[in-house]
């Protein structure tokens, strides 16, 4: 039972901690999503068009969006990090 009570508690801390979700552009359901996807969302939502997160967004991967996160960070524009991970430059 301690076992059982210790995995639901760390479950919790996991899925509710605040570090993990204030850090994170990723979603709950974002594992299934196709890399292109997730980037495209992005860009949509930073107020780029569709057709140009759909050219910028072209052919990215997992690496693709971990650089794009790396470039944000360092202060680039979601379009401009898109566009340097991607190698479209």
């Amino acid at each position: 039972m301690k076992k059982f009570l210790g995995i639901v508690l760390l479950g919790l801390f996991i899925s509710v901690n605040p570090l993990a979700i204030k850090f994170s552009y990723a979603g709950l359901l974002d594992i299934f999503n196709d890399p292109t996807e997730v980037c495209m969302d992005r860009l949509i939502n930073g107020g780029y068009t569709a057709g140009w997160a759909a050219d910028a967004c072209s052919g990215s991967t997992r690496a693709t969006l971990k650089c794009m996160d790396r470039l944000i960070n360092e202060g680039y524009t979601a379009g401009l990090s898109a566009k340097q991970c991607t190698g479209k430059n």
